[in-house]
């Protein structure tokens, strides 16, 4: 089955000079039972030596440049409870971000075997990708706290990285290889998004 969201992240990290891979294979024989695990990835920058020891919990596209390496996990529409309706409400947000988001899910984004993404990525930041973000300050503070006591060393929002990938993409330009920068080509060929209405793009 296609995973969009899953595409969008991948294709955001390599267009800004990430190495991806898949970290891992999840091992369905424990996760059949009840726990869904985050779908994860491995990136890889190798523009730089080390990681930035001082960034910011959020983080937007002009952080990546200090990046060294990571594990990507993405909380989605396709694998959590997420919807149009919980948007309307900060606490509601936070009470999802609360139920969805658990150490577990996250460790069992990937299966630690023979292939440890440590072996060859070195120290790495744990990040998450999150649908949206609460609005209101206090809940955005909870919710940073929360998510670091989950084992979270950052977070991005899927807006913001749809954002980026829209601003990349040119209609002038061929995408064979990639659906996502198609899919997004077309958008703006057909003008259904252009640079005014880049503003919807606000979590």
């Amino acid at each position: 089955m296609l995973d969009v969201e899953q595409e969008i992240v991948e294709a955001y990290f390599e267009s800004n000079g990430f190495l991806v891979r898949q970290a891992g294979k999840p091992d369905d024989s424990e996760n059949k039972k009840k726990t869904l695990p985050l779908p994860t990835i491995a990136v890889f920058n190798p523009a730089i030596q080390s990681s930035d020891s001082q960034l910011s919990f959020r983080l937007f596209t002009g952080d990546l440049r200090g990046v060294r390496s990571a594990l990507v996990s993405r909380l989605g529409w396709e694998n959590s409870s997420f919807s149009n309706s919980i948007l309307s409400s900060d606490a509601r947000l936070l009470k999802f971000f609360k139920k969805e988001v658990t150490q577990e899910r996250i460790s069992l984004g990937y299966n630690p075997g023979p292939e440890l993404p440590e072996s060859w990525m070195g120290s790495y930041l744990c990040l998450l990708v999150v649908p949206a973000l609460p609005r209101n300050e206090a809940k955005l503070k909870e919710l940073f706290t929360y998510l670091r006591d989950m084992g979270v060393g950052g977070v991005l929002s899927l807006s913001s990285m749809l954002e980026n990938l829209l601003r990349q993409s040119l209609p002038t330009l061929k995408y064979s290889n990639n659906g996502v920068f198609q899919m997004l080509k077309l958008l703006k060929v057909y003008q259904l998004a252009r640079e005014p209405q880049l503003d919807m793009f606000s979590n």
